[in-house]
């Protein structure tokens, strides 16, 4: 027997409703991802060419369609989630970017290269050290750019001697002492250094007898750190200023409380000093990367 005219277009019609629906919607996710509106119109859609290919099979809607909604919404909000994982992944890398060029000073790189080239002259193998030192310090700068993840502590550590190292150098009276009892946790990139290179160059330069301590340890909840000078201190009430060191000290903390729920706090008193309180959980809930 001839199959039924009428319903072999139905079918064709059917299954051309459902590939124009899915082409729309699959289309739609790969080109236009951070577009929810036009994500729900594909979805929408799709669920009209699901509704209309339904009737057209049997008549009249039935379960086909309530079932394939709910999975559709769920779909949405699964795609939504990803799509707020990957804008806070992008904030943060873009966050990191702005640390590292307002960190990366240029009187910094100049002063550098001028101290080694004078001890090339008077002290060759000093000028060698220091030149590798330098490159390190940059290196991980760098480095930072594509880390996406927390660090190991003893690595941001790491990076801060190097560059206490060639400030103590070039700047003879001050002094940087480290007591360490806590290096088993991780926390971002470029957290610790900016904090003391901000106490070395808005705290104790200039400052004869200057000191910034930096030291950890754990106690019943948190990991802390706490980088502390006797320099010249600031108002910490006063509106922060759009100068360098102010954005990197939002940018540390705005990082340390999104990668890690943790929080950075200062406490500062004019012409006696400041301390940066960096506290990481010992046990955080932390968020997927």
């Amino acid at each position: 027997m001839a199959p039924d005219a009428s319903n072999l277009w139905k079918l064709i019609l059917t299954l051309g409703l459902l590939l124009i629906g899915l082409i729309v919607t699959v289309l739609t996710d790969r080109y236009f991802r951070r577009n929810q509106k036009l994500i729900l119109l594909a979805v929408i859609l799709l669920l009209c060419c699901l509704l209309t290919a339904e009737i057209l099979l049997t008549g009249t809607p039935g379960w086909l369609v309530p079932v394939l909604a709910v999975a559709c919404v769920f779909a949405v909000f699964r795609l939504h989630q990803k799509m707020e994982r990957e804008h806070e992944q992008a904030l943060v890398a873009e966050q990191r970017i702005q640390l590292m060029i307002s960190q990366i000073q240029p009187h910094f790189l100049f002063n550098t290269l001028s101290t080694i080239q004078a001890l090339c002259r008077i002290d060759p193998e000093k000028a060698f050290d220091t030149t590798e030192k330098f490159g390190a310090y940059l290196r991980m700068n760098i480095e930072s750019l594509g880390q996406s993840s927390l660090i190991p502590f003893q690595k941001e550590l790491e990076h801060t001697k190097i560059y206490a190292d060639i400030e103590m150098l070039r700047i003879p009276s001050i002094r940087i002492i480290y007591d360490i009892r806590d290096d088993d946790f991780e926390l971002p990139a470029l957290s610790v250094q900016p904090m003391v290179e901000n106490a070395i160059r808005h705290g104790v330069r200039g400052k004869y007898g200057g000191e910034v301590i930096v030291s950890s340890y754990e106690d019943d909840r948190d990991h802390v750190i706490t980088i502390r000078d006797n320099g010249r201190g600031f108002d910490v009430n006063a509106p922060l200023e759009s100068d360098g060191s102010h954005i990197g000290i939002r940018n540390v903390r705005e990082r340390i409380e999104k990668m890690c729920q943790g929080s950075m706090s200062i406490d500062s008193e004019i012409w006696k000093g400041t301390t940066v309180t960096i506290k990481i959980p010992a046990n955080p809930g932390r968020k997927e990367k």
